[in-house]
């Protein structure tokens, strides 16, 4: 533990984009339906049995802000789509049952097996041949919490590996990509008023493979323990590129506890014109209120 006072970078995907890496989720979008073979089937699944659209620019939400759609699966598409070759024999009824019963549990872990194969596959390839900028706030000789998967940090800014702590994985290696929603969805909420009587086991498999795609945050931050403890020297806090949904609150109140109440935080926002300033201050605000921060210790600057 350093004795000085430390700065924490926490860095999101908005600085990889910031230096112009294609790590959108439109851009695993492109990559995944261009190499998917014979996982394409799958993929398209995934884009039906998501198909929510942003109201921003009408894209599925699914390739606008991944983690938040996984989380929220239609129930009424994953069981059509499951169950639909599946045919009603009279002198079978009972195995027609358990068909339609079961065909959305082995259907659903196919799919997500593939998604999660292409998304490593795609992580893996992302190109960071980018160059360094001026950031403000950055101290090189701080310490960095990483919510992406790529080595931007290693490769432009000669960051040490032993200074950065990739929280959901590092690619290339031998850990795993986290990548999950937080929501503990229950069949039951999403049947029709009059469902059918397979229907009711069905949805509840529907829901408990979905949750399967939780990050399993708690695990994390336990696993975790020592470098949170190791914050008591940090007096500044800067973020970077980070969307502060509530997907990851959880680690920041873990960071809160454990940094001085004087801290001070710096929040990255990217606008393109007053309205999107607006709505970015307003995040940040958001996000402030909730973590229950002192405002005279907080300030937004431009990324």
């Amino acid at each position: 533990m350093r004795n000085a006072m430390a700065t924490l970078h926490i860095i999101g995907n908005g600085f990889d984009i910031h230096h112009g890496i294609a790590s959108l989720y439109s851009d695993f979008r492109e990559y995944a339906w261009e190499h998917s073979g014979s996982d394409g089937y799958w993929l398209g699944q995934l884009e039906t049995c998501y198909p929510t659209k942003n109201k921003k620019n009408g894209e599925l939400e699914l390739w606008c802000d991944l983690e938040y759609a996984l989380g929220n699966i239609d129930f009424q598409n994953a069981f059509d789509e499951s169950t639909e070759d599946i045919e009603l024999e009279e002198d079978h009824e009972m195995r027609f049952q358990a068909q339609m019963e079961d065909a959305p549990k082995y259907h659903l872990e196919m799919m997500f097996e593939a998604f999660h194969g292409i998304f490593e596959e795609w992580v893996n390839q992302i190109d960071i041949d980018a160059q360094p900028v001026v950031l403000p706030h950055f101290d090189r000789n701080g310490m960095f919490l990483s919510f992406n998967y790529t080595e931007t940090l290693e490769t432009l800014y000669r960051i040490p590996k032993a200074q950065i702590n990739y929280i959901h994985g590092r690619r290339n290696c031998n850990q795993g990509l986290v990548v999950g929603h937080i929501n503990n969805l229950n069949g039951n909420d999403f049947l029709s008023e009059d469902p059918m009587i397979y229907e009711y086991e069905a949805y509840d498999n529907i829901a408990e493979v979905v949750n399967e795609q939780q990050k399993n945050i708690s695990e994390i931050i336990s696993d975790n323990a020592k470098y949170w403890s190791s914050l008591t020297n940090i007096d500044k806090i800067v973020i970077y590129g980070h969307s502060l949904s509530d997907i990851d609150l959880d680690y920041f109140v873990e960071i809160a506890k454990h940094v001085t109440p004087d801290v001070q935080w710096f929040f990255s926002i990217y606008y393109n014109n007053p309205q999107e300033r607006d709505k970015e201050i307003s995040r940040v605000k958001d996000f402030i209120s909730k973590l229950k921060l002192d405002a005279s210790n907080c300030q937004t600057f431009t990324l």
